[in-house]
């Protein structure tokens, strides 16, 4: 998700071509930089810029992307301006990723925690536990137990004073 909504960039970048970046990025507080790169993207896409409708980006765009940008001998900044890249940052990653990894290091990757099984719901028959398990697994049993009673005891006694309070 962008830091900036698309219409935002859009004024900052139409306020730059007719002032400076630096008063644009004054008015707007957002750094120079970064108007600079927003007015690159708006001279190439003009209205129709920041659209973004790659993401997430395919390991075959991402490619193609890095080869034109070679064979052009583009600037990072120039490249992402010109595919409308969020910023000439993620281009960066991507060389980095392509130089270590090769292609597989552009595969898209799953966002987010990985997904854990969890085979604690089927239990080892007690036949085939250590003694040192089963001490674990009695204790275990025990303290679920107290607690279980602990909760019981505190609901009869919420019950006992509201029927009091009546």
């Amino acid at each position: 998700m962008s830091k900036h909504h698309r219409t935002l960039k859009l004024k900052v970048a139409e306020f730059a071509l007719s002032e400076s970046s630096l008063a644009a990025g004054d008015r707007f507080n957002v750094t120079e930089r970064q108007v600079r790169y927003w007015t690159a993207v708006y001279r190439i896409h003009g209205a129709e810029s920041f659209r973004s409708a790659h993401k997430p980006y395919s390991q075959a765009f991402k490619i193609e992307v890095l080869k034109i940008m070679a064979a052009n001998n583009w600037s990072l900044g120039y490249t992402s301006a010109f595919f409308d890249l969020s910023s000439p940052g993620i281009l960066f990653q991507w060389q980095k990723l392509y130089a270590r990894d090769g292609i597989s290091g552009l595969k898209p990757k799953k966002k987010g925690k990985p997904h854990v099984k969890n085979d604690s719901s089927t239990p080892k028959p007690s036949s085939e536990m250590t003694e040192k398990e089963l001490r674990e697994e009695l204790d275990y049993l025990r303290a679920e137990n107290a607690v279980l009673k602990k909760l019981e005891a505190l609901a009869q006694a919420r019950k006992k004073k509201a029927k009091t309070k009546r």
